[in-house]
């Protein structure tokens, strides 16, 4: 399952988590762009979805267990990370001929990452605020915390907020993740993707 092309690709995908997480989490921007290279793993192996999924866990694994030298809160999440990859793998890869057509069919393309995005964004966002509201009460260290404060002060109940505050940031930010993957699936050459598919058995090869 693992073959060097794949743990190449996690590796890959592992860095763009935690590259592109760790400035938005710096910056303190309402958004988390953290499972960009969740999603592209997912796409790139969606042939087999099992496989994909795998991966694609794997991949957020990695980059959770990096990004805690900068974001102490992110190994908390680590079952929104895995939401991210089974509804990347056996959803989102549901649109990988969208994402890859050419000429680009900018209806589908755009139909894809809205439907897909609002999906991954939902499922998170529902897993998330149980984690927001339970574990640190509200408050975390990124900049999703302000509009947490902000459902507070409208009066609404700690878990409330939460999960209002997820389903206010998650869809955008998951849409945005989703277009990015989708845009960097659509770039990665044909033969590299060929190379990701598992090899032939000696009998079939024959």
């Amino acid at each position: 399952m693992l073959t060097t092309p794949r743990l190449i690709v996690i590796a890959l995908c592992a860095a763009l988590n935690f590259s592109i997480g760790t400035i938005v989490y710096l910056v303190k921007l309402p958004i988390y762009l953290d499972s960009i290279g969740t999603i592209l793993c997912a796409l790139l192996l969606a042939s087999d979805r099992k496989v994909a999924f795998v991966c694609a866990w794997l991949a957020a694994t990695v980059s959770t267990i990096i990004s805690v030298l900068i974001n102490p809160f992110i190994p908390w999440f680590a079952l929104t990370d895995m939401t991210i990859a089974l509804v990347s793998a056996f959803a989102t890869s549901a649109a990988v001929a969208s994402f890859r057509a050419r000429p680009m069919r900018t209806g589908a393309f755009i139909g894809s990452v809205v439907l897909y995005g609002v999906l991954t964004g939902i499922a998170a966002g529902i897993v998330s605020a149980l984690i927001v509201a339970y574990v640190f009460g509200g408050v975390t260290g990124s900049g999703s915390a302000a509009i947490v404060a902000l459902y507070l002060r409208l009066g609404f109940t700690v878990e409330t907020a939460s999960l209002l505050s997820g389903l206010t940031i998650e869809p955008v930010d998951k849409t945005l993740q989703v277009m990015l993957a989708a845009l960097l699936y659509r770039a990665t050459p044909r033969e590299f993707v060929a190379m990701l598919q598992a090899p032939m058995p000696a009998a079939e090869a024959r």
